[in-house]
């Protein structure tokens, strides 16, 4: 038998705007892909964006708000039909859907204009390197963008000098398929930044003309590829497409009222 709800208003998405959005309105949430920003990322100097994604993720979930986590979507006039793993069809009559994410949605109108932008994360292991306290390494180019240190998870303990890094490029789709803006070139030019940035492989004894270092290698571990944002679509009266950021968004978490299921799980847990 098919499962059926009825709300007014349902957000789709699952990265940090939806959450933030869904929060904020008291709205119920349908996540059609878990996008959780990379662990880099900052809402402001001293906030890392995972962390809130997080938290809000718990929040929405524990209120009730959190409906479902479809394999997809499909979006009729005035309904929503998702299809959960096992292949069970839910429905949910609504009159409007506000979506930040167009990823597993069907039904949606023609885009008015395709995103062709990119966010890719090449990350490497350092070995042999010096130790250095060197933490974020930034261009002004797309490719390599910005390169993150972190302290290493490949030994055992706590070594905040022994770092491995992710270089981060904002790169368009053509330039996805061109190998002059691959994962082994990213390589080669984080190898020149650092280089410029004055790091260098280990120790490796003296010599009479000095110190004496082995050559920095990188090893390229994995490559990420998210898009940037979801493509340009016209609103209609049943869905409304939002392109708002977190930091366009952020400002209004703590106007919920006292009252709010949310609100008041947020203050019992301290979570925000």
């Amino acid at each position: 038998m098919l499962k059926e709800y009825t709300y007014d208003k349902i957000v789709i998405g699952g990265n940090l705007s939806a959450f933030i959005y869904a929060y904020n309105e008291k709205l119920p949430l349908i996540i059609n892909k878990l996008d959780p920003p990379h662990r880099f990322e900052k809402i402001n100097t001293n906030n890392l964006k995972l962390d809130l994604w997080n938290k809000l993720y718990f929040i929405l979930s524990l209120s009730g708000l959190n409906l479902l986590e479809p394999t997809n979507i499909r979006i009729k006039k005035d309904k929503i039909i998702a299809i959960t793993e096992n292949s069970a069809a839910i429905k949910f009559n609504i009159n409007q859907a506000i979506i930040f994410d167009d990823e597993s949605v069907i039904g949606l109108p023609l885009a008015i204009e395709k995103n062709d932008k990119f966010i890719v994360l090449d990350w490497m292991d350092a070995k042999p390197c010096m130790k250095h306290t060197i933490d974020h390494l930034s261009t002004e180019d797309d490719f390599v963008k910005e390169i993150f240190f972190y302290p290493t998870e490949r030994v055992d303990g706590n070594h905040l000098d022994k770092k491995d890094l992710v270089a981060v490029s904002h790169l368009t789709h053509e330039e996805l398929t061109d190998f002059n803006f691959s994962s082994t070139y990213a390589r080669f030019k984080t190898l020149k930044i650092m280089g410029e940035s004055g790091i260098k492989g280990s120790k490796s004894g003296f010599s009479d003309k000095g110190q004496i270092h082995h050559t920095l290698k990188l090893e390229v571990q994995k490559r990420e590829i998210k898009k940037k944002k979801m493509d340009l679509y016209p609103n209609s009266d049943f869905m409304i497409f939002n392109y708002e950021t977190p930091e366009e968004l952020c400002p209004k978490l703590k106007k919920l009222p006292e009252d709010c299921y949310a609100s008041k799980l947020n203050k019992c847990f301290n979570v925000l």
